[in-house]
């Protein structure tokens, strides 16, 4: 991992927003050894007035959270993980098998950065 920008929004009184940070830290502990290995964790309370700027720009409902990596130079490119189950958050080992895919350049739309 290469500094690449991980982005987490979360609300962190949320239900859904805590959960899914105990699961982000869960990630950065298994990777603690891995120094350019770090999630930025944004809470959109915070932020109100972004809110609407940050959805438009990545295409994502802030309303639930969100983990992304982001590409810096192309925002409107970057990669968010896939929960549309409003039920079930993924666990650890979901989210760091993503990731890795995702930082590998398999962004699962069939076009790896690679090619």
């Amino acid at each position: 991992m290469d500094g690449t920008p991980i982005v987490a929004f979360a609300e962190g009184d949320d239900p859904d927003g805590f959960e899914f940070l105990e699961t982000l830290r869960e990630v950065a502990q298994d990777r603690r050894d891995q120094p350019d290995f770090s999630i930025l964790w944004i809470d959109p309370r915070d932020f109100p007035g972004l809110v609407p700027t940050w959805e438009d720009t990545f295409d994502i409902d802030l309303s639930r959270p969100q983990l992304g990596v982001v590409n810096a130079t192309d925002p409107a490119s970057s990669v968010w993980l896939d929960m549309e189950d409003e039920e079930d958050l993924p666990g650890p080992e979901e989210v760091l098998e993503w990731l890795q895919e995702v930082l590998e350049g398999d962004t699962g739309d069939g076009e790896d950065e690679d090619d």
